[in-house]
C-alpha cells in the first residue's frame, strides 16, 4: 500500500506524520509480540507477574516495549538471562535514538521549514514593469539596475529554493514556470513593458510563445547562446534576440585585427568627434619607458591619458610623470583624429600580421577564429575536443600543447576556455612561455577578471558584464557607449551630481575616472577636479561595472 498516493491531498508534513505513527505502532505491536514471545517461552515468566493471565501478561510486554521506546522506564523485567533476551532488549533501547534523532526530525523538519520560511509571492499587481524570465548572473546586473533606477520587474522563477533565497535578498519574484501561461499571468506579463527571457536555449521559444498567447505587442528580448535559433524565436515572435557569446568573440576579433593591422583602429565614440581608446603597450613599442608627457603624441591638445591598466591594476588619471611599461593599457580619450595618431604612435601594429593561438573551440573561440580566417589571419585552435576547425588536440594549460600550436612565436594568444580556473592557468602558462605575447582572455565571472589579469592577461573580457550591458541597452536604453569593451563607459546625468565637483564622482570608487564632460555642446576631455557640475551637464565615466551602476541613475538616450 503506498499511502503517499492515497493522501495526495495532503502537506507533506502531515503525510510524514500519518506515516510515521502508522510505521511506528507497527513497529511496538511486532516488538511486544516478539517480546512475550521470547519471556514466555525462552526467558520464563518473571515471578512478579507470573499470576497474570495470557492477556494480562501480553498487555505487561507491550508495556515494557512502550516504556523502553519512550525513554520513560527500563527494565521492569531485569536482569535477563538468555542471550537473545539480552540481545532483543539491547536492540530496543537503541531503536529509542532511531525515534529520536531520525523520525521527529523526518516529520517535523517540514513544518519547521513552512514556519520559518518567507511566503513565497504567486502574483503581482504591478504594470508597466519588465518581466525577468529566469535568474542568471546577467539577468542579476539587470535586476541591480531596476533597483538603482526605481523602476518596476518582477523576476518569475520555478525553482522554490532559488526563489526563497532571492527573497530573502530582497529581489521582487515570483514563483511560477515561465513556460507556461499560467505561470506568466501570475506576473502580469499582460500589463508588463517589456519581457527579458535568459531562459535555457531549448526552453526559450515555448516561453516568447507563451508570452506571445497573453500579449501580442509587448517587446520579448531573449539572450541565448546557440545562435542558429535566432530565426525561430523571432518566428515565434520575440522583439530582439541576443547572443553575448558571439558578440563577445566578434569583439575579440576585433582587437585582434586592431593589434596586427597598424590601419584598423580600435575607438568607442563619447560625443561630437570624440572617441575614447585602450591602447596596449608592447615591448617593442616607441612609447616603453617613456612618461606619458614624453609620448609626443599625448601632448596635442585635448588628447587625454584618463586611466590605465598597469600590473592588472586601473589606475585613475595617472600623473604626467608616469612610466609607460610594456603591457600596460593606456585609456586614452580626445578628438577621433587625435586618438588615432596616439593608437599609431604607441602601438604601430606588427609587420609580419602575426600567429594568433586561440584556446578553446567553444561559441567565442569558434567566432574568434572564423572571424580571423575569413580575414586571412594565421590561426591556429587548441582543444580537447577533435573536431573540425580544431588544429591542435590538447590541454591548453599543458606546455607542451602550446608550444605544439605556436605560442612561443605567436604575437597573440587567446584564451577562451570553459571555467575561469583554467582560463587563469592557461594564461599563466602562455605568459612564462613567451614573455612579450599579447594576451587576451575571456571570463565568465566578473570577479575573477583582476585574478587573470595579474597571471598575466593584457585585455580581459567578462561574459556577464557584457551581456549585461546588452541588456541594459536593449531594455532601459542605457546610455552605454561601450558595452564590448573591458572598460565600460557610461554617460550619467550631470543633474545627479549638481554641486559636486569632479573629485568627489572619482572618489565614488576608485575603478572608475571622469574621462570627459559634454556642456553646452562642448566637449571637454581633461576635467578638472575642481570643475563644479551643473544641471544639464553629461558626464561621461569610464570604469568597472560594478562601482559604475553606484554612481546613481544613468542619463538614457531618451533624456538627452
Amino acid at each position: 500500500m503506498n499511502l503517499r498516493l492515497r493522501l495526495p491531498e495532503m502537506d507533506l508534513w502531515k503525510r510524514r506524520v500519518v506515516v510515521s505513527v502508522v510505521a511506528v505502532n507497527v513497529m511496538i505491536l511486532l516488538s511486544s509480540l516478539i517480546y512475550h514471545y521470547l519471556m514466555v517461552y525462552v526467558e520464563g515468566v518473571p515471578a512478579e507477574v507470573a499470576h497474570l493471565d495470557g492477556l494480562a501478561l501480553y498487555f505487561h510486554s507491550l508495556q515494557v516495549v512502550v516504556e523502553t521506546f519512550s525513554g520513560t522506564g527500563f527494565g521492569s523485567d531485569s536482569p535477563w538471562e538468555t542471550a537473545v533476551m539480552n540481545l532483543f532488549v539491547s536492540a530496543m533501547d537503541l531503536s529509542t535514538f532511531l525515534l529520536l534523532f531520525v523520525i521527529l526530525p523526518y516529520v517535523f523538519r517540514p513544518v519547521l521549514d513552512e514556519v520559518l520560511s518567507p511566503d513565497v509571492p504567486t502574483d503581482t499587481d504591478l504594470t508597466d514593469h519588465t518581466v525577468v524570465c529566469d535568474y542568471t548572473e546577467r539577468t542579476e546586473k539587470l535586476v541591480g539596475e531596476f533597483e538603482r533606477r526605481s523602476a518596476d520587474y518582477v523576476v518569475l522563477l520555478d525553482d522554490e529554493q532559488q526563489t526563497v533565497e532571492l527573497l530573502e535578498e530582497g529581489v521582487n519574484v515570483v514563483a511560477g514556470d515561465p513556460s507556461s501561461v499560467e505561470g506568466l499571468q501570475r506576473a502580469n506579463t499582460g500589463e508588463a513593458a517589456s519581457v527579458v527571457v535568459d531562459t535555457q536555449d531549448a526552453e526559450s521559444a515555448s516561453v516568447v510563445l507563451a508570452v506571445r498567447e497573453i500579449s501580442d505587442d509587448v517587446p520579448i528580448t531573449v539572450l541565448v547562446r546557440d545562435l542558429s535559433l535566432e530565426k525561430y524565436l523571432r518566428y515565434a515572435g520575440a522583439t530582439s534576440v541576443l547572443t553575448p557569446r558571439r558578440l563577445l568573440g566578434n569583439r575579440i576579433a576585433e582587437r585582434i585585427e586592431a593589434e596586427i593591422d597598424p590601419g584598423v583602429t580600435d575607438t568607442a565614440s563619447l560625443s561630437d568627434g570624440y572617441v575614447i581608446s585602450e591602447i596596449p603597450v608592447k615591448d617593442d613599442s616607441p612609447a616603453e619607458g617613456k612618461s606619458l608627457a614624453e609620448i609626443d603624441s599625448l601632448d596635442e591638445a585635448d588628447v587625454t591619458v584618463s586611466a590605465l591598466w598597469k600590473d592588472g591594476d586601473f589606475v585613475a588619471s595617472p600623473a604626467d610623470d608616469t612610466v609607460v611599461e610594456a603591457h600596460d593599457q593606456l585609456v586614452v580619450v580626445g578628438p577621433k583624429e587625435a586618438v588615432e595618431a596616439a593608437e599609431e604612435e604607441i602601438h604601430p601594429g606588427m609587420d609580419d600580421g602575426g600567429l594568433v593561438v586561440v584556446a578553446g573551440y567553444g561559441e567565442v573561440g569558434s567566432t574568434v577564429s572564423e572571424h580571423l580566417r575569413r580575414h586571412d589571419r594565421a590561426c591556429r585552435v587548441v582543444d580537447v575536443r577533435e573536431e573540425e576547425g580544431v588544429d591542435v588536440l590538447g590541454d591548453a594549460t599543458d606546455e607542451d600543447v602550446l608550444r605544439d600550436a605556436g605560442v612561443e612565436e605567436a604575437s597573440v594568444f587567446v584564451s577562451t576556455v570553459q571555467g575561469d580556473d583554467t582560463a587563469i592557468l592557461s594564461v599563466l602558462v602562455a605568459r612564462e612561455l613567451a614573455e612579450e605575447l599579447d594576451i587576451i582572455a575571456r571570463v565568465n565571472s566578473s570577479g575573477n577578471q583582476n585574478k587573470i589579469r595579474r597571471a598575466g592577461a593584457d585585455y580581459v573580457l567578462s561574459l556577464p558584464d557584457i551581456s549585461g550591458r546588452i541588456l541594459a541597452t536593449a531594455v532601459l536604453h542605457e546610455n552605454v557607449t561601450s558595452f564590448d569593451r573591458q572598460l565600460r563607459v557610461v554617460g550619467v546625468d550631470g543633474g545627479e551630481y549638481a554641486g559636486k565637483v569632479c573629485a568627489d564622482l572619482s572618489e565614488e570608487g576608485e575603478r572608475c575616472v571622469v574621462v570627459a564632460l559634454e556642456r553646452g555642446g562642448d566637449v571637454m576631455t581633461e576635467v578638472p577636479k575642481e570643475l563644479e557640475f551643473q544641471e544639464g551637464d553629461l558626464i561621461f565615466v569610464a570604469g568597472d561595472d560594478d562601482v559604475l551602476d553606484d554612481l546613481g541613475r544613468l542619463k538614457t538616450l531618451a533624456d538627452r
